[in-house]
């Protein structure tokens, strides 16, 4: 099998009022440190064509392994969203080493449990826990203990390592698809399965099955896109962002990078400065970007 043009995911962008209540949070309780704490220039801002983000303060997140991978935007209007009732990014699945051990760390912290560590269906090697964070980021916490036939699945190399997959929401799971599989050797698979966080949060019965697509990346990495109908799309703050899970960065090979793309830009003052990149909106109102390998 070819290997996709697509991945791995580079980082995720939440977009919060409350920048140091986060920053407190994933550092004391999610095993990450401080890499950079800076403001976006006004290139930036105008290549991402969000001119009022001049001067936002941003702070980016490392792992213990030093990978800075989380990159917070401050803005006064982002107020804690619910990710389940709107399309868009819904949570950020993250690697862990030991989910029960975590699971006790975060019953006294900034963090809500949402769903506490349970074997997921697809493995009985995989158990999972979700949290709400501070922005109203929800986050799968996953622990997985070997090679899953199948799936090409990165082992976590620190407590808490970094973002592996990340999950979308979208009324339509075939146009969301459309927007990962144009990449080449980059394709979907299909199925139907229940999501007990996302049926509790519309007060479905827990067994509910929904439309889902998974979507191999390089890098040992996902994409999965859970279908739910009749959302709205997220509202963006008054920077030009959604509150929340604002966009995520995948890789991507140099010459894949949308040709009809209206603008490419360069990255300055943050990981990944000198590559080229280009912000792309998704088929279901999501917000990606695309940073050459």
């Amino acid at each position: 099998m070819k290997t996709s043009s697509l991945g791995p995911c580079l980082g995720a962008t939440i977009t919060t009022s409350e920048v140091d209540a986060c920053v407190h949070a994933w550092c004391n309780y999610l095993h990450h440190t401080v890499a950079l704490d800076t403001v976006i220039s006004s290139t930036q801002a105008e290549q991402w064509e969000r001119p009022a983000l001049a001067e936002a303060r941003t702070v980016w997140l490392q792992n213990a392994v030093g990978e800075p991978w989380l990159r917070l935007i401050e803005d006064s209007t982002a107020t804690p969203v619910d990710a389940f009732h709107r399309t868009g990014w819904l949570s950020l699945e993250i690697n862990v080493q030991d989910v029960e051990a975590l699971h006790r760390a975060l019953l006294d912290s900034p963090f809500t449990v949402i769903g506490p560590p349970a074997t997921l269906d697809v493995s009985p090697d995989i158990s999972a826990m979700q949290v709400v964070g501070p922005a109203g980021e929800v986050l799968y916490l996953t622990e997985i203990k070997k090679a899953v036939p199948g799936f090409d699945l990165p082992l976590a190399r620190s407590a808490v390592d970094r973002l592996f997959i990340p999950v979308l929401l979208a009324g339509d799971r075939d146009k969301a698809l459309t927007s990962y599989e144009q990449f080449p050797n980059t394709s979907g698979n299909c199925f139907d399965t229940k999501i007990t966080v996302l049926n509790r949060a519309h007060g479905l019965v827990v067994d509910t099955r929904h439309p889902v697509a998974t979507v191999q990346l390089s890098g040992s990495n996902l994409i999965e896109i859970d279908e739910f109908p009749n959302l709205a799309p997220p509202a963006n703050t008054n920077s030009g962002l959604p509150a929340g899970i604002s966009l995520i960065s995948f890789a991507v090979a140099a010459e894949h990078l949308k040709a009809d793309h209206a603008s490419t830009y360069m990255l300055e003052g943050e990981p990944g400065t000198g590559k080229r990149a280009q912000l792309v909106e998704g088929g279901a109102a999501e917000l990606f970007e695309l940073i050459e390998r």
